[in-house]
C-alpha cells in the first residue's frame, strides 16, 4: 500500500517496502534461442518460473515486473484463436505464475504492451479510425469506443483470473500501458485545421495548445477509465503506467508526463531511464519530476546496452551511478531490464542479470546492498577508467573525458586534423600489460599512432609502439608489450598521420597498480 510520504510501506510487515527487483521477459528456448512470449501456452514454465523467483528472493529482491500480453497474435497467445476474447490456457499461466510469485514472497507489477491483436479487442479499439484518427494508438486513447474495447479486455483478463482464484495478493499493481505515447505525425495530432471530438470535448487543431489539451485531458479520462475497470474486480488494486523520453526513441513520437504527475488518478509513475546520451537531470527534467514528491516513482526499466558496454564489469559501474544518481532526483524503486538476456543480434540488447555467472545478480542484490542510494564499489583492471585527461584540443560536445568512461557510444574528439594527442595521468606508478584503443574515425582509411609512456614525475615521454596502417570506426587496436611496462605514471596517444580528425571511443590501460 502506499504511504503518505510518497513511498510503498507494506502494511502486513509494518515496514517500508522499496521495488527492487527486475523484468522477468526472455526466455532460454530449448534450441538455444530466446523468446519474449513468457507464458505462452506450451511454452510457459512454471518449473523453472518458480525456480528464478525462489533465486531473486533469497537475494533480497521484492518485485518482478511482466508483461501480459508479449504474446499477442498466433497460437497459444492471450487472444484466443477465435476473436471473441481471451485464452482460457493463458489465463492458467498467468494464475500460476501469480501462485509462484506468492509462494516465494514476491510482488508482481503485470503490465500491457498493448491491447492483444487477438481476441477482438484492437479491431473494436480501432473502430472509430479514419481520416480524424489514426488507427492504432492515435484511436486508443482519444475516441469512445477504444474506451470500451479497453474496459472490455481488463474486465476479461480479471475476471477470469478471479474465476481461477489467482492470488491477487501477489499483485503490487496492474500497469496500464508498459509506455504510452502517441504519433505526432499521424491524426489528430497532424491535423491542423477542424475540430475533433474525442473522449473529453471538441478541440480546435488549429490551436497547438487545444491539441495539447486534448491529449492531456483524454490520457487523464483513459486512466480513469481503465481504473476504474479494474477498481471493480480488484478493489485494492494499484494502478499504474509506464513512459519513456521520446528523444531518446522515437522523436515522432508524443509523450507529455508532466500534466499527469500534476493530476492523473495513477497512484505511482513508472518512468524508464536507461544510461545513454541523455543524463538522468535531462531524464528528470523531460518527465517534469524535478521537486516532485507526491508519488512514488519506480524506475520500472534502466540497464546497460551491450553496444555501449563492452564487459559486464563497465555496465556495473554505470548502472551502479545511475543508480544512486536516480536516488536524489525522486526515483522510489528499481526494476533491472532484463533477468535473461536478449538474444544476439537484438538492436537493444542489454546484460542480463544473469549474464557472466550471475554478476549483476549478485551484485545488485539487495542482500549484498540493502541501501540502493549507496554506491557500489566495481573493481576494475582499466586503469585508465575515469582518470585525468587532457588533449592537444577536444571539441565542445565531445570532451577528452569521454575516451575514458568505458561508454563505448561516445568520444574524444580533438576537432581537427593530425597532429593531436591525448594523455591520461595515471595518478600513480602502474604496470601496464595492455593498452586498448578504440577507433572512432570518418572516413576510415591510413592511420599513424604512436603510444608513449612517462615513468618519472616531471620526466619525458618515451615512444613504446607504433600503430600504421588501414584503421576503421570500431575497430580496437591492442598493444601488448612482450614484457610488462614498469612505473608508468601517464599515458600519451599520438596521432600523426589520419584522413579523419582525430578521435578516440575509449581508452583502456591494464595492469597493475605499483605505487603512489
Amino acid at each position: 500500500m502506499l504511504d503518505s510520504e510518497a513511498g510503498f510501506f507494506d502494511r502486513a510487515a509494518s515496514a517500508a517496502f522499496v521495488v527492487r527487483g527486475v523484468n522477468y521477459v526472455y526466455v532460454a528456448l530449448p534450441n538455444g534461442g530466446m523468446d519474449t512470449q513468457l507464458l505462452k501456452e506450451g511454452l510457459y514454465d512454471p518449473a523453472r518460473t518458480r525456480a528464478d523467483f525462489v533465486r531473486l528472493a533469497d537475494l533480497g529482491y521484492n518485485t518482478v515486473r511482466v508483461f501480459l500480453d508479449h504474446c499477442s497474435r498466433g497460437s497459444g497467445c492471450i487472444g484466443d484463436a477465435d476473436n471473441m476474447g481471451l485464452n482460457p490456457s493463458y489465463l492458467d499461466n498467468i494464475a500460476d505464475m501469480m501462485a509462484a510469485a506468492r509462494e516465494a514472497g514476491l510482488a508482481l507489477l503485470f503490465t500491457s504492451n498493448d491491447l492483444p491483436d487477438q481476441g477482438g479487442y484492437a479491431e473494436e479499439a480501432s473502430a472509430q479510425a479514419g481520416e480524424t484518427f489514426a488507427g492504432y494508438r492515435n484511436s486508443y486513447y482519444l475516441t469512445p469506443g477504444a474506451i470500451r474495447a479497453t474496459r472490455r479486455y481488463w474486465r476479461d483478463l480479471l475476471m477470469g483470473l478471479i474465476e481461477r482464484h489467482a492470488a491477487f495478493d501477489a499483485v503490487l499493481a496492474w500497469e496500464l500501458l508498459n509506455e504510452q505515447w502517441m504519433f505526432s505525425d499521424q491524426p489528430p495530432l497532424s491535423l491542423t485545421s477542424g475540430r475533433v471530438q474525442t473522449t473529453t470535448g471538441s478541440y480546435d487543431m488549429a490551436d497547438p495548445e487545444q491539441k495539447k489539451a486534448m491529449v492531456r485531458d483524454g490520457i487523464r479520462y483513459y486512466i480513469a477509465e481503465i481504473k476504474d475497470e479494474i477498481l471493480a474486480h480488484d478493489p485494492t488494486a494499484l494502478v499504474t503506467m509506464g513512459f519513456f523520453v521520446p528523444e531518446l526513441v522515437a522523436p515522432d513520437w508524443y509523450v507529455e508526463t508532466a500534466p499527469l504527475l500534476a493530476d492523473s488518478e495513477l497512484d505511482f509513475f513508472d518512468f524508464h531511464a536507461y544510461p545513454g546520451p541523455l543524463s538522468l537531470a535531462d531524464h528528470a527534467e523531460a518527465f517534469g519530476m524535478v521537486g516532485y514528491q507526491a508519488k512514488p516513482i519506480v524506475m520500472g526499466e534502466y540497464g546497460a546496452f551491450r553496444s555501449r558496454y563492452d564487459s559486464v564489469e563497465a555496465a556495473a559501474r554505470a548502472l551502479a551511478q545511475w543508480t544512486t544518481d536516480s536516488c536524489g532526483l525522486g526515483f522510489d524503486g528499481w526494476l533491472y531490464w532484463t533477468y535473461y538476456a536478449a538474444a544476439p543480434g537484438v538492436g537493444d540488447r542489454t546484460w542480463g542479470l544473469t549474464d557472466q555467472d550471475g554478476f549483476l545478480l549478485d551484485l545488485l542484490a539487495p542482500v549484498n546492498g540493502p541501501d540502493p542510494c549507496r554506491p557500489i564499489e566495481v573493481p576494475t583492471a582499466n586503469l585508465a577508467y575515469s582518470k585525468p585527461v587532457t588533449a592537444s584540443a577536444e571539441h565542445l560536445e565531445e570532451p577528452a573525458r569521454n575516451a575514458v568512461d568505458e561508454d563505448l557510444a561516445t568520444s574524444w574528439n580533438a576537432g581537427g586534423d593530425p597532429p593531436q594527442w591525448i594523455e591520461i595521468d595515471l595518478q600513480g606508478s602502474v604496470r601496464v600489460r595492455e593498452i586498448r584503443l578504440l577507433v572512432a574515425q570518418y572516413p576510415d582509411g591510413p592511420t599513424i599512432h604512436r603510444i608513449l609512456v612517462r615513468t618519472s614525475v616531471g620526466g619525458g615521454f618515451t615512444t613504446v609502439h607504433e600503430f600504421s596502417g588501414a584503421t576503421q570506426a570500431g575497430e580496437w587496436l591492442v598493444f601488448q608489450p612482450a614484457v610488462p611496462i614498469e612505473g608508468v605514471r601517464s599515458v600519451r596517444i599520438q596521432s600523426v598521420a589520419s584522413p579523419s580528425w582525430v578521435a578516440w571511443s575509449e581508452i583502456e590501460v591494464l595492469g597493475d597498480t605499483t605505487g603512489s
